[in-house]
């Protein structure tokens, strides 16, 4: 866990994530955790208003993709049209279970490199010869905590 102090600067010792509840407020939608920080130079007090960021888990092997470029097949499996190297379309089956902002987790099923048709998507099929256009990054590229 990292510890920011009450004029956003980070506290320079990492803190242990000791108990996390399982029930979340419906009205806040937020969950009671407990952590402990190393303080020995007391610059940590009582009552003191800090903020917390838990780093969950990464996965350094997803891949984001824009939304609009994942459909979902007649069976609900999660599906990505992609450009081959041969600028021809296929369909790929991928694993995609969850978003982060306006991007779905790939965590299986494509390759890092491979295009993705994020427009158009209506007017293309597999099997059909394309002439892609790289689409600009998105603003928040950075990784799912």
């Amino acid at each position: 866990m990292t510890l920011f102090l009450e004029d956003g600067t980070q506290y320079a010792l990492a803190g242990k994530l000791q108990f996390t509840d399982v029930t979340v407020d419906q009205g806040t939608g937020s969950v009671t955790v407990r952590a402990v920080f190393p303080n020995a130079d007391h610059v940590l007090l009582p009552g003191m208003f800090v903020r917390a960021r838990i780093e969950q888990g990464v996965n350094d092997q997803a891949i984001l993709v824009p939304e609009q470029g994942v459909t979902h097949d007649p069976k609900g499996q999660a599906t990505a049209l992609v450009v081959g190297p041969d600028n021809k379309v296929a369909q790929r089956v991928i694993q995609a279970n969850r978003t982060f902002g306006n991007q779905w987790v790939v965590e299986g099923g494509l390759q890092d490199g491979e295009r993705v048709i994020v427009a158009g998507t209506q007017k293309v099929q597999p099997g059909a010869t394309v002439h892609p256009v790289q689409a600009p990054a998105p603003a928040n590229t950075t990784a799912a905590n």
